[in-house]
């Protein structure tokens, strides 16, 4: 999708002209679109790039263990992190999270040692209880996942039917026929129990046939591919993918996360390590816990500066028009620089709706450059 790179899991966004950058901003979603960060974040981080900076954007799976999330992530930066440096020399690395990604770059700097960070960015902080950041989670969603996820032994479970969908929905985005492999998981799915024995052993499409298929939808598939059809849906099926999972994870006693909200504030308060953080609220968002984590971070320092006096902590936040989805509400970049020729900038941002997703990009960069970064 436009600049984009995939490279080994990560999606990657360079300087414009080979430029060398100022610095790497290593980017974490929020709660679900996290698994499409390139796509739901793709005007503020195409911005950043305007800027001067190299933008690695990692790609996470919803859960409930927010250190299996931790985990995924820096493993998947780390396998690029060799190349970028051997690249672009010894960059300094700055996290910037959305929500649940905020989140879990406050966890990567307080639990693993092994990732620096030069500095945070904290967009949307929270660190509520499952109860609390989902309204009737005990009394609606944890018996309904439950029972999604459940079988009586003559027909499969709702979230059988809505992963094997997605599997469906995956091949079609690439473009292709289904496999016979998936052909007979389907047909497995789709027949009840007591008549298995009926399936032929081999469910396939005969080879001259799905040549046939393969050549005629070929054309419009290419066609779909190139305009950004295609890919756009492929990234919507990753979003959709995890759904399934975490009603497993209810199903299967999920409760809270991991590790719960009072772990992570002990585990800041104890070794929050950045030496620079900004956190960014938004007026309207009532989930929001920025004013909460400015004082836990205060702690931090004074508990850092007890083992080692001559550190200091720069923290800032500061509170911006807009709610919780200000981040993600915003055109591509291409369509934005369209629009402001057309209509004018003022007028292309209050129609698109990106004014305060411009001024979140702007409080970044301000950010950055009073840090030298």
């Amino acid at each position: 999708m436009g600049d984009w790179e995939e490279l080994h899991g990560n999606y990657v966004l360079r300087p414009i002209n080979g430029e060398a950058p100022r610095a790497l901003i290593h980017f974490l979603g929020g709660a679900l679109v996290g698994a499409a960060p390139h796509v739901a974040y793709r005007y503020i981080l195409e911005r950043l790039r305007e800027r001067g900076y190299l933008i690695v954007a990692t790609p996470f799976v919803l859960s409930f263990d927010h250190l299996r999330s931790c985990n995924d992530v820096i493993e998947k930066f780390e396998r690029i992190a060799p190349s970028l440096a051997r690249q672009y020399g010894a960059v300094p690395v700055v996290g910037v999270g959305h929500s649940c990604g905020a989140l879990l770059q406050l966890l990567i700097t307080s639990l693993f040692p092994d990732t620096p960070r030069a500095a945070n960015a904290l967009i949307s902080f929270n660190n509520l209880p499952v109860k609390e950041a989902v309204p009737f989670f005990d009394e609606i969603f944890a018996p309904l996942f439950t029972g999604l996820a459940s079988t009586n032994g003559t027909i499969p479970s709702v979230s059988d039917g809505m992963t094997i969908s997605l599997r469906l929905a995956r091949v079609a985005t690439e473009g292709k026929l289904p496999s016979d492999a998936l052909l007979k998981d389907l047909s497995k799915f789709a027949t009840p129990p007591q008549l298995e024995s009926f399936l032929p052993s081999d469910v396939s499409i005969p080879s001259a046939l799905r040549d046939a298929l393969e050549n005629l939808v070929q054309p419009t598939s290419s066609a779909l591919k190139s305009a950004g059809v295609l890919p756009l849906m492929n990234q919507l099926v990753n979003v959709a993918d995890q759904i399934p999972l975490l009603i497993e994870e209810v199903a299967d006693g999920a409760r809270d996360f991991i590790p719960p909200p009072q772990a992570v504030r002990a585990a800041a308060r104890r070794a929050y390590r950045a030496r620079r953080t900004l956190l960014i609220q938004y007026e309207n968002d009532g989930i929001d816990e920025s004013e909460e984590t400015e004082e836990l971070l205060r702690e931090a320092e004074t508990i850092m500066r007890m083992k080692r006096p001559m550190i200091r902590i720069d923290l800032q936040r500061t509170v911006l028009q807009g709610g919780h989805a200000t981040p993600l509400l915003a055109p591509p970049l291409k369509v934005a620089t369209q629009a402001e020729g057309l209509l004018g900038e003022d007028t292309a941002r209050d129609k698109l709706l990106y004014t305060q997703a411009d001024a979140t990009v702007e409080e970044l960069v301000r950010w950055l450059e009073e840090g030298q970064l």
